[in-house]
C-alpha cells in the first residue's frame, strides 16, 4: 500500500470510528460548514486559526461529529466534545482524497485546461461549442457557468473550490462526458484547486498585469499561471504574439508538445457569427489548430467555424434602426481594453461618427491600472462616461476620479456612478453612426457595493432601455 492509499484510510478509519459504521462513503464528509452538518465529518483544509474557531463553532451548533484539519490545532481553539483528526497529508493532496472518495471521476476522460489574463471565457465556450459541434459531451467549468454543455448554470467562481469541483466531476462521470473544459484563474491554480489533476491539453491565451492585489508581484502572477502547465502531459498552446506567455513556457520543465497559435490561420471563405476582432481570431486560430491536429479538414472544420455564436457578454453588439450600434464587452483590464479600442477603430472607421464608451474599475484591486485605463480610453474615445464597476469597500466617486486622471480633455467625461443611468446616459447622447461601448462587466449579473450586492446586468439593462426609446 502506498503512503496516499496510507493517509487516506487513516481519515477514512478516524470516520468510521467517529460515525461507528463499518464503510464511509462521500455523504459522510462536507467541506464547508454552510453544507448540512448533523452526523457527519468536516473536512476543512487551507485555513488559518483564526478562522477555525468560527468554522467550529457553527459546525459545532449544526450537529458535527468530528472533524479532519490539516493543520495543528492548540488546545484553547477546542470545542469539548468533536474529536479532531490532524492530517498533515491533507494540506497538499485534497484532490486526491477527493479523487478517493468520488470514485475517481476523471478516470478515462480526456481534460483541458485554459488560463491567461484575457480570454479565458470566451475560448473555453467557444471550445465547447466545437467539440458538441463535433459529436461530443461536454463538462464545462468556468466563470459562465457549470454543467454539460449547453446546460450550465452560472457560478460565482472562476475556478470553484476543490470539494466543488470533483461535485461537478461526478456529475459529468454519470452523464458520460467525453471531455471536459476546465477554466483556471490563477488564484485558483496558486491556492492548489486543481492540484493532482492531469491535463491533457493545456491552453494561455493572453497574458498582461492582473491580480496584483492578491499575487503582489507580475512574477508571482506568472508563476501561478505556469502550475497549469506543469501539470499537462500531451499538449501545450501557447499565444506566440504574447510575450508573457512566451516567459511562462520558459519557466516550466514538461514532456508535453509545445505548440504555438497566432492571430492568422489558414482557413477561408467562412462567415461566422462571431465579432472579427483581434481575440476571436487568436481563439479561432487555437481551435483550428486543435482540429488540425485530431486529422479534421478544412472542409469540416469550416461548417463547424460557421455555426460557432457569441459568448454572453462578451462583444456582444445591439442595433437598432436610427440609433447608435452598441456594444457590450467585459473588457476590463488595459490590454483587453486596448485591444477592444483599437479592434473598433479598424472594423468601424469608415463609418464611425464618435467613439463612446461606459465603463469603471474596480475596487479594492490594482489601482495601478485605473490611470492607464483612463489614457486609453481618452485616445481612443469621442465621449467617456465614468461609472461603477464593482467598488467593493472603496468610494466610488474616488474610483472614478483616479481613472479620470488619466484623461487630458475633462470634457468627454460624464461622471454617473449609478451604472443603469450612465447606460440610460449613453444612449440619451448617442447618435446614428456613432458606436458605444459598455464594458467591465459583460453578463455579470450583480454590481458589489461593500457588504451589499445589487442586481444588475449590462445586457439586461441595455436591452431593456433601448426598448424603452
Amino acid at each position: 500500500m502506498n503512503n496516499t492509499n496510507i493517509e487516506i484510510n487513516k481519515i477514512l478509519n478516524f470516520a468510521k470510528n467517529i460515525l461507528d459504521i463499518k464503510k464511509v462513503a462521500l455523504t459522510d464528509f462536507i467541506f464547508h460548514t454552510d453544507e448540512i452538518c448533523k452526523d457527519k465529518i468536516l473536512v476543512l483544509s487551507k485555513f488559518t486559526l483564526d478562522n477555525f474557531e468560527k468554522y467550529i463553532r457553527v459546525a459545532y451548533k449544526k450537529g458535527i461529529k468530528g472533524v479532519v484539519v490539516d493543520i495543528k490545532i492548540p488546545d484553547s481553539n477546542l470545542i469539548q466534545n468533536i474529536p479532531i483528526f490532524y492530517s498533515k497529508y491533507l494540506h497538499n493532496n485534497l484532490n486526491q482524497f477527493l479523487s478517493y472518495i468520488h470514485k475517481k471521476p476523471l478516470s478515462g476522460m480526456k481534460v483541458i485546461g485554459i488560463t491567461g489574463t484575457d480570454g479565458k471565457t470566451s475560448l473555453a465556450h467557444l471550445l465547447a461549442q466545437t467539440y458538441t459541434l463535433i459529436g461530443k459531451k461536454v463538462g464545462l467549468v468556468s466563470t459562465e457557468g457549470n454543467g454539460v454543455y449547453p446546460r450550465i448554470t452560472k457560478s460565482i467562481y472562476t475556478t470553484p473550490r476543490n470539494d466543488l469541483l470533483f461535485n461537478f466531476f461526478s456529475s459529468f462521470k454519470k452523464e458520460s462526458v467525453d471531455i471536459i473544459i476546465i477554466e483556471a484563474s490563477s488564484q485558483g491554480l496558486h491556492q492548489g484547486r486543481l492540484d493532482h489533476i492531469n491535463f491533457d491539453i493545456s491552453v494561455i491565451t493572453k497574458i498582461s498585469k492582473d491580480h496584483l492585489d492578491y499575487h503582489k508581484t507580475h512574477s508571482s502572477y506568472l508563476r501561478a499561471k505556469s502550475i497549469l502547465l506543469k501539470m499537462t502531459k500531451k499538449k501545450i498552446f501557447i499565444n506566440e504574439d504574447c510575450k508573457n506567455s512566451r516567459k511562462i513556457i520558459k519557466m516550466i520543465s514538461s514532456e508535453a508538445k509545445v505548440n504555438y497559435f497566432n492571430s492568422e490561420y489558414n482557413i477561408f471563405g467562412h462567415k461566422t457569427k462571431l465579432f472579427n476582432n483581434t481575440a476571436t481570431k487568436y481563439n479561432l486560430s487555437m481551435i483550428y489548430g486543435l482540429l488540425k491536429q485530431s486529422r479534421m479538414k478544412d472542409k469540416e472544420i469550416i461548417p463547424i467555424f460557421e455555426k460557432l455564436k457569441p459568448i454572453k457578454g462578451r462583444l456582444n453588439i445591439f442595433s437598432k434602426k436610427n440609433f447608435a450600434k452598441f456594444i457590450i464587452d467585459y473588457a476590463h483590464t488595459p490590454d483587453s481594453l486596448s485591444g477592444l479600442l483599437k479592434d473598433i477603430h479598424t472594423i468601424y472607421s469608415k463609418y464611425m461618427n464618435r467613439a463612446i464608451i461606459v465603463f469603471g474599475c474596480g475596487g479594492n484591486r490594482d489601482k495601478s491600472k485605473r490611470l492607464q485605463m483612463g489614457k486609453i480610453a481618452d485616445k481612443y474615445c469621442d465621449v467617456i462616461i465614468l461609472t461603477d464597476d464593482n467598488p467593493r469597500n472603496e468610494n466610488s466617486q474616488k474610483i472614478i476620479d483616479n481613472i479620470s486622471r488619466g484623461i487630458t480633455n475633462k470634457n468627454k467625461i460624464f461622471s454617473i456612478p449609478k451604472r443603469k443611468d450612465a447606460i440610460k446616459k449613453s444612449i440619451k447622447i448617442s447618435q446614428k453612426n456613432d458606436i458605444v461601448m459598455i464594458v467591465g462587466k459583460g453578463n455579470e449579473d450583480t454590481i458589489n457595493y461593500r457588504d451589499t450586492s445589487i442586481k444588475h446586468n449590462d445586457l439586461k439593462s441595455l436591452s431593456y432601455l433601448l426598448n424603452e426609446n
